[in-house]
């Protein structure tokens, strides 16, 4: 049983980790609006519950989609964070230009 505490504490550090560094540099990319195609809390196999919102813009002509992965500890709060965004909202995202 604790090892599997242990895998949900491991797992949440390296995704935390990884965030930070993915999002290095990332106030100087530009703002954009995106729209919210999905939101939710999928069933986990390693490293503990993550929350996904799903969405799509327009950067320059072009049509996009992303997803940002938010971790967690605990499955009901990823859950709560998954819920606060719905398909008919908006959110504001920053586009890494000269990424494909």
């Amino acid at each position: 049983m604790i090892s599997w505490y242990f895998d949900i504490v491991i797992g949440y550090l390296i995704r935390t980790v990884i965030r930070i560094v993915k999002a290095r540099g990332s106030n100087a990319w530009p703002v954009n609006k995106a729209t919210v195609a999905n939101s939710g809390c999928p069933a986990f196999s390693y490293g503990g519950p993550v929350a996904e919102v799903g969405y799509t813009y327009i950067y320059e002509g072009g049509y996009y989609s992303g997803v940002h992965r938010e971790p967690f500890l605990l499955r009901g709060s990823a859950k709560e964070y998954a819920a606060r965004f719905s398909t008919v909202s908006g959110i504001i995202i920053r586009v890494k230009t000269g990424a494909a």
